[in-house]
């Protein structure tokens, strides 16, 4: 009976010597089903939609106009930055509409410059992309105001993601010289709209 456990034994440690030796050489054994789990694990990031917008200069200034000489009298709006960070491509665009050019001082008489008389010129500016994705974007057409709003600048679904920047868009103010114009400085609004 003792040599039959000594024997038992003796197998028992020559095995555990023969695998730590191969524990040894080739490292930990992959026993499969037996000691390995696999498991799987799911990272999670949401995104949510950013601003859209524009922000302009706050003033055009023109030179000043002598009464009695026609003119067309150049202005310079040098920025306008435009944003879409809503992640969705939609597509965009930025439009201004400007009421009449009226004095500021209350002097009665000819005191208006109409606005179908003022125009400006979007192909007149650079139109670049600050960090946007692209700049497959339309400039507006150059032409006067009048009643309805006019395009500055347009982006086509798909276009359009990320900030651009429009800069040196002139505006020219046709005046024809009349003689009874009142002498003061005048203002019009410029209203833009992102949409």
């Amino acid at each position: 009976m003792k040599t039959k456990k000594q024997a038992v034994k003796q197998k028992i440690i020559a095995t555990t010597v023969v695998l730590f030796m191969l524990f040894m050489m080739f490292g930990s054994l992959n026993l499969p089903g037996a000691l390995a789990t696999t498991t799987t694990t799911n990272l999670i990031q949401n995104f949510i939609a950013g601003s859209f917008g524009h922000s302009a200069m706050t003033n055009v200034v023109f030179p000043d106009i002598t009464v009695g000489t026609a003119v067309n009298s150049l202005g310079n709006m040098v920025q306008t930055n435009m944003w879409d960070l809503r992640g969705s491509g939609v597509g965009w665009s930025v439009s201004g509409q400007l009421n009449n050019l009226y004095v500021t001082n209350g002097a009665t008489g000819i005191n208006w410059i109409n606005n179908s008389e003022i125009a400006w010129d979007p192909t007149s500016g650079s139109l670049m992309a600050t960090s946007g994705v692209t700049t497959s974007m339309t400039k507006g057409a150059a032409q006067f105001f009048g009643a309805a709003a006019r395009a500055l600048v347009t982006a086509p679904a798909g276009s359009g993601m990320g900030n651009y920047r429009i800069n040196n868009v002139v505006f020219n103010i046709v005046y024809n010289g009349r003689v009874d114009q009142k002498v003061a400085p005048y203002v019009a609004i410029l209203i833009l709209t992102s949409a």
